[in-house]
């Protein structure tokens, strides 16, 4: 009898095994349930007007949008060719792209088709100039080669890419599960935000701000100009800035190194963290720089003469090579509690 019993059992979870591989064939799809196997085909779309606005959500797949020679927005996806889980609608001189609720009635017919990893891709002619605003559940983002007035991107679980881009308004990026890339780009001012993946900024000015936080990752700058200010966050990852130039530049985190080379603000430099390093390199701040690390050692150069400086160098356990004084039109404070001090002028 309990053999009896062992392969029902068996067989019973064999059953379910292979139900769930058929409602992953159909990405959820339950509805209609047959042997049928359903190869999904490349659906092409073309706006009859001009675009100006780009909204669009989906769920599982990738989103690439590009410039390319084309008179009106296009748009391709993978779709089956017995109904289209994409809603696309145009409003005036808005696109929408959304990603259709197929909640209802669930059917033992399951059509357990093939459907290729290709993005859903937009194309925009070289005169567009709007706004995109990309949503994306489980899936990547990426936009390159283009200009926008405004782009709002938003990833749950993927990568988002910015790569090439001119935008005349701000660049709103937030990632909960993935990385953030920023690459060629301009823009009146930069957000980025993740809770779990690094952020990534190469060869990239702003008008206005940049302000960067992370949860859990690493935030790295390279080749980075604001004419406002930057501001840096991390909970739990290094931080690392070379060739960086803005007004005011603060970061802080509470765990992770901080390595700043040829960085530069006009007015006042800020870095804290409760546990990590400090290294610089030629660091240049107009009137301040102020260094507080509360679990680890500082060191690196400071663009300057030592003479124009006062001075205030405070560590519990660990040595200082600096003195403080009270001279000096430009302020250095640094502070440890376990770690030492070493810094030198390159005047």
């Amino acid at each position: 009898m309990k053999k009896i019993i062992l392969i029902a059992g068996g067989c019973s979870l064999i059953g379910l095994i292979l139900m769930g591989i058929a409602f992953i064939g159909v990405r959820g799809r339950v509805t209609e349930f047959s042997a049928t196997n359903v190869e999904s085909e490349r659906k092409e779309y073309t706006c009859s007007s001009e675009i100006q606005n780009i909204e669009a959500d989906t769920t599982s797949d990738n989103i690439e949008v590009r410039t390319g020679d084309v008179e009106y927005v296009t748009v391709t996806c993978y779709d089956r060719p017995d109904y289209s889980e994409y809603v696309i609608t145009e409003s005036g001189d808005t696109l929408k792209i959304h990603y259709k609720d197929l909640n209802g009635p669930i059917h033992f017919v399951v059509n357990v088709g093939y459907v290729p990893d290709e993005p859903v891709t937009i194309i925009v002619p070289e005169s567009f100039a709007g706004k995109l605003e990309l949503k994306s559940t489980s899936g990547g983002i990426l936009t390159e080669s283009m200009s926008v007035s405004s782009l709002d991107l938003n990833c749950t679980s993927g990568q988002i890419s910015v790569q090439d881009i001119v935008s005349e308004g701000k660049i709103n990026l937030a990632s909960t599960s993935g990385s953030i890339h920023i690459e060629d780009s301009e823009g009146s001012g930069i957000t980025a935000s993740n809770t779990s993946g690094g952020i990534t900024i190469d060869d990239t000015s702003v008008r206005g701000d940049i302000t960067l936080n992370c949860n859990s990752g690493s935030i790295n700058m390279s080749t980075v100009t604001a004419e406002g200010d930057i501001k840096v966050s991390t909970t739990s990852g290094t931080r690392n800035l070379t060739n960086v130039t803005a007004e005011n530049i603060t970061t802080n985190a509470t765990t992770g190194s901080f390595k700043a080379v040829r960085v530069s603000a006009n007015d006042s430099i800020s870095a804290s963290a409760t546990s990590g390093t400090t290294r610089f390199e030629e660091l240049y701040a107009g009137r301040s720089i102020k260094i507080n690390a509360h679990s680890g050692s500082v060191s690196g150069s400071i663009i300057g003469n030592e003479d124009n400086f006062s001075i205030i160098a405070n560590t519990t356990s660990g040595s200082c090579n600096l003195d403080s004084k009270a001279e000096g039109e430009k302020r250095l404070e640094i502070s440890t509690t376990s770690g030492s001090v070493n810094i030198c002028f390159t005047e």
